[in-house]
């Protein structure tokens, strides 16, 4: 019985084992093909996601994709000037003696674009929700 037993959970895991390559193997061939300058790529299961970071044309990067290896979201970093001016202002003003660290643009497949702003001061770490058309909301606050 207890070889039994053995027997199935091995069984269990490789087939889970599998199931993940066959999605890991979606991702990654539908990655490659959207992406074909991509360097520096690293994949990691991420929950029932795939998440897959790289470079692409000097821009850090990152791609999720689910278990059917359809993409539902990309990042990428870019410059705190680019986001929109009402963002800006709201962030200035709603976060004075803060300091942004690192602005990531989000593009989901349902949800759309936002961005993430981290924020620091002295004491406190914030990472700001951006909407496109610049409202502000904390999405995360933390101490230093």
């Amino acid at each position: 019985m207890k070889k039994f037993i053995i027997a199935a959970i091995t069984v269990i895991t490789l087939a889970t084992s599998a199931i993940a390559a066959d999605t890991n193997d979606k991702a990654m061939n539908l990655f490659k093909a959207a992406y074909p300058g991509a360097e520096k790529v690293h994949y990691k299961a991420v929950g029932e996601l795939v998440s897959i970071t790289f470079q692409l044309e000097g821009t850090s990067m990152q791609a999720f994709y689910n278990a059917e290896g359809e993409q539902v979201a990309v990042s990428r970093v870019i410059d705190y000037k680019k986001l929109p001016l009402r963002a800006v202002t709201t962030l200035e003003n709603k976060f004075n003696g803060y300091t942004a660290t690192e602005v990531i643009e989000m593009d989901h497949s349902t949800e759309g674009t936002s961005y993430y702003v981290s924020l620091v001061n002295d004491s406190q770490k914030v990472i700001a929700q951006v909407s496109m058309n610049g409202e502000v909301s904390v999405f995360k606050k933390s101490a230093k």
